[in-house]
């Protein structure tokens, strides 16, 4: 899936692998210094976060129909990719979701909240790892022939 001759999903995929984690450094702020005001920031990274990476999800399912079918190595990649990927921001987006309708009640604020969401953020690390090996080792969405 491209726009204006670039590909989106890899566009997307900065916004989530940014704001997840702040999200969590935000909570954790929280949590150690009371301050509402890091959760209240922390819930617009997990907000913005989970809708932009829902939307990377959307444009990663469409760029993977695109690899050649006999590059089995970068679909079956492509497949562990999407399939963790997907379930962490299916996740954040429930959190995110639950979260929305607690505001301004903190939601997952807590001790709890911050393994909960360190867990996801190191599994996200992990998935983002199989989607650059997706590029650079397997070239998934680079046109070699281009100058």
């Amino acid at each position: 899936m491209k726009l204006f001759g670039h590909p989106v999903h890899p566009l997307l995929i900065h916004f989530p692998t940014a704001l997840l984690p702040m999200d969590l450094g935000l909570t954790i702020l929280h949590y150690t210094t009371g301050n509402f005001t890091y959760y209240q920031a922390g819930a617009y990274c997990l907000w913005t976060g989970a809708l932009l990476g829902l939307l990377a999800v959307i444009a990663g399912i469409i760029d993977m129909t695109a690899i050649p079918r006999t590059n089995k190595k970068a679909i079956t990649l492509a497949l562990y990719h999407g399939f963790l990927n997907g379930l962490l921001l299916l996740i954040f987006a429930i959190i995110a979701w639950k979260s929305w309708q607690a505001f301004p009640t903190p939601f997952l604020a807590g001790k709890v909240g911050v393994v909960v969401k360190g867990i996801l953020v190191i599994a996200l690390f992990a998935g983002n790892y199989m989607g650059g090996k997706l590029i650079y080792r397997h070239h998934v969405g680079i046109n070699l022939n281009e100058e």
